[in-house]
């Protein structure tokens, strides 16, 4: 996927609605899906799982929409976890203490458990 592109798609897994993102996680595309991750949350109702398999780059950018939509996730009563996450991704998470906030998972199959 080219770089400047980013994209989402959802399914239904059981209780869990599993959001798989696309590309790089930064200034330049976030505010592109900002609107679609907290409109998928608030309509599931269900848990929600962000694979990010597929996300080999993470800005601040995108940490504060992981963050934007923990806080709304919360306000719905909605359980979010993370899955897949890349080596470069892992790093910025490790740094960031962002395991401190979500329920992180090696892979979709462990998450969905």
């Amino acid at each position: 996927m080219n770089e400047d592109k980013i994209g989402i798609r959802s399914e239904e897994l059981g209780n869990k609605m599993v959001v798989h993102v696309q590309g790089n996680l930064d200034v330049h595309n976030t505010h592109k899906i900002e609107k679609d991750f907290l409109n998928l949350v608030s309509s599931s109702g269900k848990s929600v799982i962000f694979n990010l398999s597929e996300v080999p780059f993470i800005s601040s950018a995108g940490l504060r929409l992981l963050v934007t939509t923990l806080r709304h996730c919360q306000e719905q009563k909605i359980s979010i976890s993370i899955c897949g996450l890349q080596p470069a991704v892992e790093k910025v998470f490790d740094i960031i203490g962002m395991q401190q906030l979500f329920t992180i998972y090696p892979d979709l199959d462990a998450a969905l458990k």
